[in-house]
């Protein structure tokens, strides 16, 4: 199915996106202080989860 595999390209990329805001958000100044929060490490691994799904839709073979 095509639509999976652009769904899995969409979650891939979007988890990649919070998963990289959340470990550069004192970096861009979006975090709540200088260390790294729980804030961020709940974005990180909801971002580490949702880019692993996306990766595995947009990689699975047609059948």
């Amino acid at each position: 199915m095509k639509n999976l595999k652009t769904i899995g390209t969409i979650l891939l990329a979007a988890g990649l996106l919070v998963l990289a805001v959340s470990l550069l958000a004192d970096v861009f100044g979006i975090g709540s202080s200088d260390r790294f929060g729980a804030r961020q490490i709940i974005g990180a691994v909801i971002g580490a989860l949702v880019a692993l799904v996306g990766l595995l839709l947009a990689g699975k073979k047609q059948s």
